[in-house]
């Protein structure tokens, strides 16, 4: 029965983000999307970059959705907390190689 309970629980705390990603072109952006995706509560990382989008020789601009379990009532908090662990260590070295900045479009969280 308690394994039922955290099935439901992930269904119902289960929410989405759009977001933004500035990276060095030197690393494949595949390898950073699933980098992301090996966070812990990170579910599903997808590239939604458009194909005409115009990019700049020293920097890689890639839009992307994710999604994402929450245990709290503030999936707000769920994305600061995904933001800093993308962007810092304790160190406060980039924690994904490649990744110069995020920002992520609180206006597209929605519940899934």
């Amino acid at each position: 029965m308690i394994q039922l309970k955290q099935l439901l629980s992930e269904i119902l705390n289960t929410y989405s983000v759009e977001g933004y990603l500035l990276h060095d072109p030197k690393e494949p952006v595949s390898l950073i999307l699933s980098q992301i995706r090996a966070l812990e509560k990170v579910t599903i990382v997808d590239n939604i970059t458009p194909d005409d989008f115009i990019q700049k020789p020293t920097i890689v601009y890639t839009k992307f959705k994710i999604k994402f379990i929450t245990r709290t009532n503030n999936p707000k908090q769920d994305v600061e907390d995904l933001r800093k662990r993308i962007l810092t260590t304790k160190d406060e070295d980039l924690r994904i190689p490649g990744v110069k900045a995020i920002k992520f479009n609180l206006d597209t969280l929605k519940r899934i």
